[in-house]
């Protein structure tokens, strides 16, 4: 399990979380949406880069998170994994909106209200701390 460039992906995520935030203050609902999408993007490639120590490419969050339940079962983690697994079961829909933030927020013909905003960043918030704890179980 590797440090530094997850450290630096963690710290990324981190970074785009605050903005995510700052622009929901400021009503600014697309970048919100965009941010929080990237916040979680960033902190399961950090998770994955630390379990598989390579750099796993993608942008899908589902896809992404299905890589590391994977990954979780291949490095012997499977009560982590089941965990995670149902995580994402709970959070189907939610994570939907999530992984389609960037691209409608982006490029979507019709922008982000302060509802829509709100639960996609609600839905960063709860990824990266179901990864805060995965991270603290397996890295004791």
């Amino acid at each position: 399990m590797s440090g530094e460039y997850a450290e630096l992906l963690w710290r990324r995520a981190r970074n785009a979380l605050c903005w995510a935030e700052k622009a929901c203050a400021e009503r600014d609902y697309d970048t919100c949406a965009r941010e929080a999408e990237y916040a979680a993007q960033l902190a399961i490639k950090s998770v994955l880069y630390r379990i598989l120590g390579e750099e796993v490419r993608g942008h899908d969050i589902r896809g992404l998170l299905a890589l590391l339940v994977s990954a979780l079962l291949e490095q012997g983690f499977r009560e982590d994994a089941e965990r995670l697994a149902e995580f994402v079961r709970r959070n189907r829909v939610t994570l939907s909106w999530l992984g389609e933030a960037h691209m409608r927020a982006a490029y979507g013909p019709v922008e982000y209200n302060e509802k829509e905003a709100s639960l996609v960043l609600e839905t960063a918030h709860r990824v990266l701390r179901a990864l805060e704890e995965l991270l603290g179980r397996i890295l004791g």
